[in-house]
């Protein structure tokens, strides 16, 4: 190979490792080795890119310019048009970049190696422009070429620009899938490759409705970008993380966009800069501003991105542009703009969201709760058509996220009204968002199966902090994680039911329906009986939410101090909180309970409340389903008596193997794991075969991803993502293991946790506790509540009998259907 040649080649390396310095040096060398014009030009177009990546692009564009000036064989200008393209591009100049790249198509040869790159460059641009269409079509084109000339790098460079364009139509899970095939390719390269895969999966976790783990992976990704001086790169990782922190931190993420707009103009690049100046006007409006000057940025920034074609942003500027004319009074100025947005299904969902949550509050201010409670409905069924795509618990309960102001602007609505039926309709659509999509079972995973087993190895060793085994333990999460968000949906979403067939269920079962919603930090309940339904007021939030976690501190010393000295002072202390708290939650309406069943449906603001503890509720048959649509769903499902009961002690509970032996004396043929035999394989097995699994052990709740909450095996801990492989569901499972009746909360007051996850899984009843419950209780108490159930008596019930024969604190909740 001819010296120059060499030293463009080893030139070009170093640019891909981003050692620009070097590379530049190398290009210098090159350019003096050569009198072929062809050959410099060539070589010139590797320096104009290493000048644009280190600050420099106006001289790069300037050094484009000036080669097509010259006399040089149609594949070079074809060559010179590509790169040009390229740096046309990251200015941000879409139009004239675009241009560029149909001059290169058409001057390169059909078969030319860089036609693949010119295909996946200006699918670039159309991605900027928000045109997905065509960016999925120069993807494919692109993938294609790159398949054809063998190239596996360039081709996972286009898949995963294929899964990114397929991330901006709605599909997380495709998205997720391309990005995740192309990492091991892309990843080992350098470090602005993993950055880059790394910020584009932080884009997935955002529309995951996951900001937190966005932002964090985000940060890193720009510290990444800035330590290589890759000043563009990290300013486009800047301005996905502001649009990341917008919902969380509005203020934080005007100060990030601002400097990625500083950033860009660093690079010349003000087209890019109008998008970061865009994301800041939406999170200084997020952040409360509305001066008449906002509405005149406003204006200013929609005209520009109109004139450069950058549509989608201009939109949402537009619908926050209409929202701060509704909060200034300005109905119909309002009402002109809302004219102006053009919305269609093509739309992403959550700009869809936004125009259905900006005519909802224009409708509301025009005194109009109908019609806006009519887009507030609309626009939460366009959320659940999305959620119903998706199989997986963790990923549509993430999702509601991007619902939570709709839902709360709905049941605001309704309790403005004060009708129990709205009132009812709304505590149905808006608390439980999950709840509406059914259920469908995960397909079987070999490969989420064995990261489980080598997960569980893992954690048994319990690995230092920052050593190779924890970095393995958490790449396994996430792999488990992201494999289970692949399953499909059902495509299915459920109307809530109606208030009369409410009524008819309960009316048959004397049973009475509580659903406590919180509105703006105040409490209501909802009280439905057979007679009658009525709206109560029960008080503001902030100190019952203070009130009920001092509960869950004592309920927790109370476990660990059943007999000695502070066991009086702590129960004495334990039982005034409950009478408080008991005094604004249940007794406004106990004379309306009078003395039937209670089916809850309380605001996840609630969650933790250990409902079978307050007077009034003491010794009462509770269930507590996702919502009571899904309770009338569980409750037709039910089944004659259970034949076939499984029960598990795990290792370390002193009176484990004597609770589950107690219990199986109330039945003919229980199967018991125990010791050794406890292991996650006999686990599973044994799960797939009964209709009641009792698992007693030690257990921990992990509220980053509640499905990794686990109960300790034998041979590790036994995930909440193990309950996914099972074959078979059982109807009705027992967690006699701390911490497991925990749950945490997701965006939009989702409550996720074991619990939930064996009730998405096809479980109709689970028996957990919210908090702490000694070993001694937990024994005592699961020995009779198995002899009431085998004798014919429902979960519920039976835990009612169980709980009034004792002293002891027993805080155990029935889930779902319990009678």
């Amino acid at each position: 190979m001819p010296l120059a040649d060499e030293l463009h080649a080893r030139a070009k390396r170093a640019v891909n490792g981003g050692a620009f310095a070097r590379a530049i040096g190398l290009l210098d060398r090159a350019r003096a080795a050569t009198d072929d014009p062809d050959l410099i030009a060539r070589i010139d177009l590797t320096l104009a890119y290493a000048e644009a990546e280190t600050g420099h692009a106006a001289a790069g564009i300037a050094r484009c310019t000036g080669l097509l000036e010259q006399d040089l064989a149609s594949e070079t200008r074809g060559l010179v048009w590509a790169q040009l393209g390229l740096l046309l591009m990251r200015s941000g100049d879409a139009q004239r970049a675009i241009t560029a790249f149909r001059e290169a198509l058409d001057l390169l040869p059909a078969d030319h190696p860089e036609t693949g790159l010119v295909f996946l460059n200006r699918g670039n641009v159309h991605l900027q422009r928000r045109d997905v269409r065509e960016a999925v079509a120069d993807f494919t084109a692109s993938r294609d070429e790159f398949a054809r000339t063998g190239e596996t790098l360039q081709r996972a460079k286009a898949e995963h620009n294929l899964g990114y364009a397929r991330l901006l139509t709605g599909d997380i899970v495709g998205a997720i899938q391309m990005i995740d095939e192309a990492a091991p390719v892309l990843s080992p390269l350098s470090a602005p490759y993993r950055a880059t895969v790394e910020q584009d999966r932080a884009e997935v976790l955002t529309a995951a409705g996951r900001p937190r783990e966005a932002s964090r992976a985000l940060d890193a990704a720009a510290a990444a970008y800035g330590s290589r001086r890759l000043r563009t790169y990290q300013a486009e990782c800047e301005l996905t993380l502001a649009w990341t922190l917008l919902r969380e931190d509005p203020v934080k993420a005007r100060v990030v966009a601002r400097r990625s707009a500083r950033h860009f103009r660093g690079q010349a690049s003000p087209v890019r800069a109008l998008l970061a100046d865009t994301a800041a006007l939406v999170a200084e409006i997020a952040a409360g501003a509305r001066t008449p000057s906002v509405l005149d940025r406003v204006d200013a920034l929609v005209a520009e991105l109109r004139d450069h074609g950058h549509l989608r942003d201009a939109t949402v500027l537009e619908l926050q542009g209409a929202r701060v004319a509704v909060s200034r009074g300005d109905l119909e100025g309002a009402r002109t703009r809302l004219r102006q947005v053009r919305v269609a299904a093509s739309t992403p969902v959550t700009t869809r969201l936004l125009w259905r949550e900006v005519r909802a509050e224009l409708a509301q201010a025009r005194g109009d709760q109908r019609n806006a409670r009519q887009h507030v409905r609309a626009g939460l069924a366009d959320l659940h058509g999305w959620q119903s795509s998706f199989g997986s618990l963790d990923l549509q309960s993430t999702l509601v996220g991007h619902g939570r102001d709709l839902a709360r602007r709905g049941l605001a609505l309704a309790l403005d009204q004060g009708d129990p039926e709205l009132v009812f309709e709304w505590s149905e659509r808006a608390r439980a968002l999950v709840g509406r999509v059914t259920p469908v079972r995960a397909p079987a995973d070999e490969q989420v199966s064995r990261d489980l087993t080598e997960l569980r190895l893992l954690q048994t060793e319990q690995p230092q902090r920052r050593t190779a085994g924890a970095r393995r333990a958490e790449e396994l999460r996430q792999r488990v994680r992201q494999r289970r968000w692949y399953g499909e949906g059902s495509g299915t979403v459920g109307e809530p039911a109606g208030l009369d067939e409410i009524r008819a269920a309960l009316a048959a079962d004397d049973a009475a329906l509580v659903a406590h919603v919180v509105v703006q930090d105040k409490v209501t309940a909802l009280v439905v009986t057979a007679a009658a339904a009525q709206v109560i007021e029960v008080g503001e939030l902030p100190p019952l939410r203070n009130r009920l976690d001092a509960i869950t501190a004592d309920l927790t010393m109370a476990a660990a101090h059943r007999d000695d000295a502070l066991a009086g002072p702590l129960r004495a202390a334990l039982r005034a909180r409950l009478e408080t708290v008991a005094d604004q939650l249940v007794q406004p309406f106990a004379d309306v309970l009078g003395d039937r069943r209670v089916l809850l449906t309380p605001s996840g603001a609630l969650a933790g409340t250990p409902w079978s503890l307050l007077p009034g509720l003491v010794g009462r048959p509770l269930t507590i389903p996702p919502s009571a649509t899904r309770w009338l769903e569980l409750r037709g499902r039910k089944q004659p008596g259970p034949r076939r009961v499984g029960l598990v002690a795990g290792p370390g509970v002193a009176r484990g193997p004597e609770e589950v032996e107690r219990a199986a004396e109330a039945w003919s043929d229980a199967r018991l794991l125990c010791g050794e035999d406890a292991t996650a394989a006999k686990v599973t097995a044994l799960a797939a075969e009964v209709d009641v699994l009792h698992l007693a052990g030690h257990g921990r709740h992990t509220s980053e991803n509640p499905l990794f909450s686990a109960v300790e095996l034998a041979d590790g801990p036994w995930f909440g993502y193990d309950i996914d492989l099972l074959a078979r569901t059982p109807e009705t499972v027992v967690l006699s293991a701390c911490e497991l009746g925990r749950v945490s909360m997701r965006s939009g007051e989702e409550a996720i946790g074991m619990s939930a996850a064996w009730l998405h899984a096809g479980a109709r009843t689970v028996l957990s506790s919210p908090v702490l419950i000694a070993d001694d209780v937990a024994c005592e108490t699961f020995a009779g509540w198995h002899a009431l159930v085998s004798a014919g008596s429902t979960p519920a019930d039976a835990l009612a009998e169980v709980s009034t024969r004792t002293d002891d604190v027993v805080p155990l909740l029935s889930f779902g259907a319990g009678w």
